[in-house]
């Protein structure tokens, strides 16, 4: 008799709903590290038949960096893209999303696709503060603001 096959492990995922539940963020740490995408790549979903979702669309970033945790608050999807740093992504257009900042712990290493720097963060502290962590530099405390255009 022979044993049952192991089944093939399934790849590390990170992701989100919109606050609606409508929308559903997914990232797939692997398939950046593996080299199957160019860019880092983020797939939404439309979820609002829970029986049948729908691909939305694939959001690419113009960094290689591998995704990694991901949250949504309001109309922002807050990336944690390791190399590549915190991705403020605008998301009042879910199946269009536009990057709108960003802030990179290790910018010596810039759009690598490796482990390292931004591991995860949090945007929903009252005041407004994001929390950072980075796997070998710390803690940062960030705030989102405007840019401010000189004319």
């Amino acid at each position: 008799m022979r044993a049952p096959a192991t089944p093939a492990p399934s790849p590390p995922t990170r992701a989100w709903l919109t606050e609606d539940h409508r929308y559903f963020f997914l990232g797939d740490e692997l398939d950046e590290e593996g080299g199957t995408v160019e860019n880092t790549r983020t797939l939404v979903w439309d979820v609002v038949e829970l029986d049948d979702p729908v691909l939305a669309t694939e959001y690419f970033a113009e960094t290689r960096s591998i995704d990694h945790n991901q949250y949504v608050r309001g109309d922002f999807l807050y990336q944690s893209n390791l190399l590549g740093g915190l991705r403020i992504l605008d998301i009042r257009d879910p199946e269009n999303p536009v990057e709108v900042a960003f802030f990179d712990t290790v910018p010596t290493d810039d759009d690598a696709t490796a482990f390292g720097s931004t591991w995860s963060n949090y945007p929903y502290f009252e005041s407004g503060v994001i929390a950072v962590s980075s796997w070998n530099e710390g803690l940062f405390l960030l705030r989102k603001r405007q840019p401010v255009l000189v004319p």
